[in-house]
């Protein structure tokens, strides 16, 4: 399975070694952040979304 490139570069931000984090490092370990928690987000809009119309169907043809 071929590695999403958001893990990756997490993966690069959070792996740096012993020293101090950099703003930079910091202002990119946070758009990575910021991304994944977007991507789910909008994933998580259309389980909900998905659920609701299940729901909403079972409803129906129970009356």
């Amino acid at each position: 399975m071929a590695e999403h490139p958001l893990q990756q570069r997490l993966h690069d931000a959070l792996h740096r070694g012993h020293r101090k984090v950099t703003e930079d490092e910091v202002a990119e370990i946070t758009a990575v952040v910021l991304t994944i928690v977007t991507e789910l987000t909008g994933e998580l809009a259309l389980v909900i979304a998905e659920l609701a119309d299940r729901v909403e169907a079972l409803e129906a043809r129970t009356g």
